[in-house]
């Protein structure tokens, strides 16, 4: 038994009120004790799990506005990766990492995508605690406890300054455009107050990165302008089959900001009202279609 151990076990005895009393004490003691080693067992075991698991693991908690989000844990990738030591991360926030060359149009959207609740993917340049340049990789999610509450945020972070010179110097590859594209995006129908038609209530920023396009023009001018031609009556008929409780997907092409086509599969899920079962919109998402070459 260890010290701390045999000195909680000294005060119990001295304030319980009788033999019986402290009998009860120490095997609650124990008890309890027992839970609390397992459950640093438990967290040593998950350390050491994702210590290698990215180059880069940081908590924070929810807030976004200034001065937060504020960091309550990083692993030892974080330190390798910026220079920055556990103690000196650990209630600071990840803007310790922005500079002149972060990009702002990046950053504005990684806030719009988390107080949606929502994942985010995305890289731009940030900074070492030296001071020198390196692209970091963002795969951002909420951490949800047993209730479904969001509690905080988890980012996986790689540092992929290499690999983009390396793509684009073997594959002649647009790196930048590779990592927006393995977004999807999300678009919700609901019918209008007639039932006659199908307006879209929200379109995930997602979109925007995938195509180039912003997403105002989905809700100015509807569906149709940012499928193809030929390829529009499948994806309304596909969205009529799910506002009549049916699962369906269509492979389609979205048009991009660049005046081409990309091609996507676009799956349709109904979504019913808990109380009357009724079918209240439809859940619609799309991914892109990789194809063999």
């Amino acid at each position: 038994m260890g010290n701390e151990q045999q000195q909680i076990l000294e005060q119990l005895k001295a304030n319980a009120k009788d033999a019986e009393a402290f009998k009860q004490l120490e095997q609650l003691f124990g008890d309890l004790y027992k839970k609390y080693v397992q459950a640093n067992e438990h967290v040593d075991l998950l350390e050491s799990a994702i210590r290698n698991d990215y180059d880069s693991i940081l908590i924070t908690e929810l807030g976004l506005e200034k001065p937060g989000p504020k960091i309550v844990y990083v692993n030892d990738g974080f330190t390798r990766m910026t220079g920055y030591s556990k103690e000196e991360a650990i209630g600071n926030t990840p803007r310790m990492l922005q500079g002149e060359k972060t990009d702002r149009a990046i950053l504005d959207r990684l806030k719009r995508r988390l107080i949606e609740g929502q994942a985010f993917f995305g890289h731009t340049i940030n900074y070492r605690k030296d001071g020198s340049e390196f692209i970091n990789q963002w795969d951002i999610h909420p951490l949800i406890n047993a209730e479904g509450e969001v509690t905080h945020w988890v980012s996986y972070q790689r540092d992929v300054t290499e690999k983009k010179e390396t793509a684009k110097a073997i594959f002649n590859t647009d790196f930048d455009e590779l990592l927006k594209r393995r977004e999807e995006f999300t678009i919700k129908f609901e019918k209008t107050t007639d039932q006659s038609e199908y307006n879209c209530k929200l379109v995930t920023e997602a979109f925007e990165e995938i195509t180039g396009l912003h997403k105002d023009v989905i809700f100015d001018k509807g569906l149709a302008s940012v499928i193809h031609s030929d390829d529009y009556s499948n994806i309304l008929e596909a969205l009529n089959k799910a506002f009549n409780g049916e699962q369906s997907a269509q492979l389609c092409r979205y048009r991009t900001s660049a005046g081409g086509y990309i091609d996507m599969l676009q799956s349709f899920k109904p979504v019913k009202d808990e109380v009357t079962g009724d079918i209240k919109s439809v859940k619609s998402v799309v991914k892109l279609e990789l194809k063999e070459s």
